[in-house]
């Protein structure tokens, strides 16, 4: 069987020795070098048009909002139904822009990626220590417990955690933390900062990280602090966090759906770099792939396979590789392509998959390194 390999698999053959390169392990890479090259984007080839171009977009419908806002000073509940539309595009902006950020797609350098999050989506987010988490999730997605995503113990979402007698309701009461996914980030941010807590990747120290975490912050109060002054604090408190919890559950819901699903596995390794696109296959899900309205809502993440495969492909591209490149891959994996219809089904199969992960072990985890059988 083809073995189609994906960027992460040709990084880990660059300190390979002159004895190892005439190995059958070097032949495999050798022969598959063709793939290995359109799964990988050069960095001048990054698109930097598409993301800037998001940016002003989403900056703008955010902005305009809070302005508006801000200016009329509704009453209570005109204020509550204004945060509506607020979270869709806070949470657009996230799926958007702030994955955008992590991928360095704005820029090589850290300040222009960390000026566009915290201009168009002043949600608090911490850049640069996101950058380093998100980069561990597409080196390990959905190892237990690499993968910051597997270590929840609230929801229990992989095998690998201890099942309580409370993950039975897991099903019914996910979808309210949902609503307060902005909590945890924020504790891992404060976490980080501690402690580095970061596996797999080498941190800046302590007082590095301080630094960058209270630089963020203050750049963060100053592009929110026209608002708080305009609409007052307390209105503008209930204001924001409404918008941010309800966009909260949307950017949660799309993103959980492409790892927490029927059909999905759970791997208690990581993959061996030979068996790394069969790893994507078993831990990645796809959904709404025909549509552009969703694919744009979501920030590509419609074509979640595709955009693990081809981590800094603009969003234009994923539509043509889901059809060429994870097609292949697929085939060549040998295992089924999950991929739903659409958001609702998705959404609802994940409901299923939290069930089944708060009623039983959720199956034994899938080993897609060398002792796979």
């Amino acid at each position: 069987m083809t073995i189609i390999t994906s960027r992460f698999e040709r990084r880990a053959g660059k300190g390979d020795t002159a004895d190892s390169a005439a190995s059958a392990d070097s032949v495999d890479r050798e022969s598959t070098l063709g793939v290995t090259r359109r799964l990988s984007t050069r960095r001048s080839d990054r698109h930097r048009g598409e993301p800037w171009r998001d940016w002003a977009a989403i900056g703008l419908l955010n902005h305009a909002q809070m302005l508006v806002i801000a200016l009329i000073s509704p009453s209570w509940p005109w204020l509550l139904l204004a945060a509506l539309p607020l979270s869709l595009t806070f949470a657009t902006g996230t799926l958007t822009i702030l994955h955008d950020a992590g991928h360095r797609r704005f820029s090589r350098k850290t300040w222009p990626n960390v000026f566009a999050t915290q201009t168009a989506i002043p949600l608090g987010f911490f850049v640069q220590h996101w950058t380093l988490k998100h980069r561990v999730h597409h080196r390990s997605s959905q190892v237990y417990p690499l993968d910051e995503a597997t270590r929840n113990t609230t929801v229990r979402m992989h095998p690998g955690i201890e099942r309580k007698p409370i993950h039975r309701y897991q099903h019914f009461y996910a979808w309210f933390l949902y609503a307060f996914a902005w909590v945890g980030e924020l504790d891992s941010q404060i976490t980080y900062v501690r402690k580095g807590n970061i596996i797999g990747l080498e941190v800046p120290p302590f007082r590095v990280r301080l630094g960058q975490w209270l630089f963020e912050k203050a750049f963060w109060a100053l592009v929110i602090a026209p608002y708080v002054i305009l609409l007052g604090p307390g209105k503008f408190a209930l204001y924001f966090m409404v918008a941010m919890s309800l966009g909260a559950v949307q950017a949660a819901i799309v993103l959980v759906v492409g790892h927490i699903n029927e059909g999905l596995y759970a791997p208690s390794e990581q993959p061996a770099p030979k068996d790394w696109s069969k790893h994507l296959v078993a831990t990645t899900a796809s959904f709404n792939t025909g549509s552009l309205p969703m694919r744009w809502l979501t920030g590509g993440m419609t074509h979640h396979l595709a955009h693990h495969l081809k981590p800094v492909a603009p969003r234009h591209q994923l539509p043509q590789l889901h059809t060429t490149v994870v097609a292949k891959v697929v085939q060549a994996s040998g295992l089924p392509h999950v991929e739903y219809p659409t958001l609702t089904s998705a959404t609802i199969s994940h409901y299923r998959r939290l069930k089944e992960l708060g009623h039983s072990d959720g199956g034994p985890p899938v080993v897609t390194g060398p002792t796979a059988t």
